[in-house]
């Protein structure tokens, strides 16, 4: 008989309105059938998978992602060569209804397509929120799963993700889970799998910086799109991407958008910031 089920869920952060979850599968497993209630995001980080809808199947590889309707019928068989790892974003369908205009987008787009750039940032901010998520943290999860949904629809302007060496991957995945943890060169390297001087050749080759800046520089992005995205105080978000002092953080956010956090904040909300 096959495998089914056979999953390690790594991460789960929730509202009452949408979820992000992160988990890997072992090689041949299986889940469903099932009826989807929600709309849903799939992504393939690693490994692949077939899914059925309507007894009609798709195919999703790596770095793809799969738009899933609710009223139909599902069914998945992972990767029979090795697990497969993936991530996703479910979202009631109240909170779509809402906004007719995302529902015929999100009907109108492909059901399979190259995760847009946009969607895989939006997924590491969710994901490194962490469980219980409660008050301002539920709205912010609420807030980016609506924001997924759009970038998925609206992602025929934006280029695909390109590939990424296995051993940045890893460190990647790991940036997305810990990066408000203090780490070194060394500590990098580890989480590579790599000697500190091969990830520093491959981060000048692949991303044209050095590891360290790597790490500052998704810091700095992910800072800058909370920023954005919530009324989260400036000093709790320097501290939840990784700086030691909200001086640093503005330093950083002026050097990759010509104007401190405050200004940041004003130019997206179009008003004064507190």
């Amino acid at each position: 008989m096959p495998r089914k089920n056979i999953s390690k869920r790594l991460r789960v952060v929730e509202s009452a309105e949408a979820v992000f979850g992160d988990v890997v599968y072992a090689a041949g497993g299986e889940f469903g059938p099932r009826w989807q209630g929600d709309y849903q995001l799939v992504i393939i980080v690693s490994g692949s998978a077939r899914i059925e809808v309507d007894g009609r199947e798709r195919r999703v590889a790596a770095g793809e992602v799969a738009c899933l309707l609710p009223g139909h019928r599902e069914r998945f068989w992972w990767d029979a060569a090795g697990p497969t790892h993936h991530t996703w974003c479910a979202v009631g369908t109240a909170l779509v209804e809402g906004e007719p205009e995302l529902e015929r987008a999100l009907r109108a787009a492909p059901e399979v397509r190259r995760e847009p750039v946009r969607l895989a940032r939006l997924m590491e901010l969710a994901l490194a929120i962490g469980p219980g998520a409660r008050g301002a943290s539920a709205g912010l999860v609420t807030a980016l799963a609506r924001a997924a949904l759009h970038a998925y629809a609206a992602a025929d302007g934006e280029g695909p993700r390109g590939p990424v060496h296995e051993a940045l991957g890893r460190v990647q995945d790991w940036l997305g889970e810990h990066l408000a943890e203090p780490v070194d060169l060394p500590g990098l390297a580890k989480v590579a799998g790599v000697s500190s001087a091969q990830l520093v050749r491959l981060c000048k080759r692949e991303l044209g910086e050095t590891p360290l800046r790597h790490v500052w520089r998704t810091r700095t992005a992910r800072g800058v799109q909370l920023l954005r995205d919530t009324g989260l105080p400036v000093a709790e978000i320097a501290w939840r991407c990784g700086f030691a002092t909200p001086f640093h953080f503005s330093r950083w956010v002026r050097e990759a958008e010509g104007a401190g956090p405050r200004d940041v904040r004003r130019a997206a909300w179009g008003r004064g910031a507190g």
